[in-house]
């Protein structure tokens, strides 16, 4: 019997841990500090997991309230939303170093009730863009980047386990707010589906806001995005990883539901029942991540993750038309993307530092909306120009090599790390 192979760690220690200060006397892996991870678990859940849940509205708007607009109009509601929660997270993370994050968290909690009480009373696309997309992104942009630098913090030990605890709070709440929203469509209509969504997401959000706290205060740096990082080639091929694992993840989430009823012929219950099931395998993927992290390494592990999704798309939607494929598709695509999204700030905070996690996952951000515009629009409009909203062969080609580039970067940037295989990174 050959002996099993031993996984010796790369450590990394950041010039911005060693400066940081302790912003409070509450100690790193406490009790309080699990309270902290709570409290970022539900203000993801209300952030973006609403926002994972636009594939419902999406089929609604398509087939119901605006039948006749093109999908690629229909999909900017939901990509301009994730686009300024991106935009909004590279000034949000700015002012999480230099304010309060608790105050932030709750003035987010009121912005993104705001934005979805006044799209209640929107009867047209553009109306909803700017109040269901732009105002909603502008808010959930704080508890998004809140509760997605904070765990990292608080946690030495078992720090991806945390941290995939937190994170998976947007695969929990996209899955029971999938369904959650089309009962609210099928039972009370889209006005008052958007203003329960609303009151339960701020009331929410802001009842966990005082447990969102830093731990650590870093030097102030009065830039809002740290430039300085584009100059090491590791984080420029993380960057652009990520660029392309973010293009990967809204589409199957958006198309699914519509593709279950145009190519499938299913219900318009059926089809959100497949963005349900594959948000639940998300948050597996996101714990599932969170316990091996710490054992083989969270870069391995996104590696990893990015290699089941290419399988999923390329292998097993591209070549099939069928119901039991797209089941395979969704449980292994879910699974796979919940790992990929949430071992990103885990990757940042392990190779370039926790302290500046903020204004790193600021700059990250910047790669987020590149990746918003590079993957729903182009994809919608494939659907548009080339299916005529009836084939979707040429929207999944699309979306299967999009993780492939991914994977290049990641292995790019490993192989810049360190060429063993056996190595915790």
């Amino acid at each position: 019997m050959g002996a099993k192979p031993k996984w010796d760690a790369v450590q990394f220690v950041a010039a911005a841990d060693l400066r940081a200060e302790e912003a409070t006397d509450k100690q790193p892996n406490s009790l309080y500090a699990w309270m902290v991870i709570v409290a970022c678990f539900f203000s993801l859940m209300l952030s973006i997991g609403i926002n994972d849940a636009y594939g419902v509205y999406q089929q609604h708007y398509q087939l119901n309230e605006f039948p006749h607009a093109t999908t690629a109009i229909i999909s900017w509601v939901g990509t301009v939303q994730f686009l300024i929660m991106c935009l909004g997270g590279v000034l949000s993370g700015f002012l999480c170093e230099h304010f309060d994050t608790r105050l932030m968290n709750a003035f987010g909690a009121l912005v993104m009730g705001a934005a979805l009480i006044g799209g209640s009373f929107c009867k047209s696309i553009g109306t909803l863009m700017l109040t269901q997309g732009l105002l909603y992104g502008l808010g959930a942009s704080f508890p998004f980047v809140a509760g997605t630098s904070i765990p990292t913090q608080w946690f030495t030990k078992r720090r991806g386990l945390a941290t995939g605890i937190a994170l998976s709070g947007s695969g929990v709440g996209g899955m029971w707010m999938t369904s959650a929203t089309q009962s609210l469509l099928d039972s009370l209509g889209r006005p008052w589906a958007m203003r329960v969504t609303g009151i339960i997401s701020m009331c929410i959000v802001l009842f966990v806001s005082p447990w969102m706290r830093v731990r650590l205060v870093p030097n102030k740096c009065e830039r809002i995005i740290d430039w300085t990082l584009l100059k090491s080639m590791r984080f420029n091929m993380y960057l652009a990883a990520v660029v392309f694992a973010v293009a990967t993840y809204f589409g199957p989430f958006y198309q699914i539901p519509s593709y279950s009823v145009v190519v499938l012929h299913k219900s318009e219950n059926w089809g959100s029942n497949m963005d349900t099931l594959m948000n639940g395998l998300s948050v597996l993927g996101r714990l599932a991540v969170g316990f091996l992290a710490d054992v083989v390494g969270p870069l391995n592990l996104m590696i990893l993750n990015t290699a089941l999704a290419v399988i999923s798309l390329l292998v097993m939607w591209v070549p099939f038309d069928t119901v039991g494929t797209l089941f395979a598709v969704d449980i292994l695509f879910g699974f796979a993307i919940g790992g990929m999204v949430s071992v990103i700030p885990v990757v940042a905070a392990q190779v370039f530092g926790v302290a500046r996690l903020p204004s790193i996952i600021g700059l990250l951000f910047l790669g987020y909306f590149a990746g918003g515009l590079l993957g729903v629009p182009p994809m919608s409009a494939l659907l548009d120009n080339v299916g005529h909203r009836t084939d979707y062969k040429s929207s999944i080609w699309y979306m299967a090599i999009l993780p492939v580039c991914s994977l290049l970067f990641l292995i790019a940037m490993r192989l810049l790390i360190t060429r063993k295989v056996y190595i915790k990174v």
